[in-house]
């Protein structure tokens, strides 16, 4: 028998997201169930080391008017995945681990980094980071509210 843990919020369609780790206290996230991972819009996507570690630095956009929209970010390469969209096409992208924080919860999931710049939105959540964390009403957005860094 699997144990699973009861999801603590109910999350819209679409919900404001923070970064915490990249320094991203902000940004507009589409949830989708039907994705199996979280993607994160991302130009300049560059690997390097540093102390013997692999690493990404990539820059971002995240459309907030009130704050610098383009932003620098580091994070330690949790590896590549090959991820295939919705019309079938493979693509590799890096991928990292840091916190998500929604409302007043935070966790850790996996984000690949790609291109979205033809989407609406720079973030999609998938399933597998909402797994035992959430709950979707997809009827309603922005459910959550901005989210709480304190």
């Amino acid at each position: 028998m699997t144990s699973h843990i009861a999801p603590n919020m109910i999350i819209g369609a679409c919900e404001w997201v923070a970064l915490p780790e990249l320094g991203i206290d902000r940004l507009r996230a589409r949830v989708d169930t039907g994705a199996r991972s979280c993607a994160l819009h991302a130009l300049n996507i560059r690997p390097f080391q540093r102390d013997g570690q692999d690493w990404v630095a990539f820059r971002i956009h995240t459309d907030h008017p009130k704050s610098a929209s383009d932003q620098d970010c580091e994070c330690r390469l949790n590896g590549t995945r090959i991820v295939r969209s919705t019309s079938g096409e493979a693509e590799q992208r890096f991928s990292i681990r840091t916190s998500i924080v929604i409302g007043h919860s935070r966790w850790r999931v996996n984000i690949t980094l790609t291109n979205r710049e033809r989407m609406r939105y720079r973030m999609l959540l998938g399933r597998t980071a909402m797994e035992n964390h959430a709950l979707v009403y997809p009827a309603r957005t922005f459910l959550q509210g901005k989210p709480r860094l304190d």
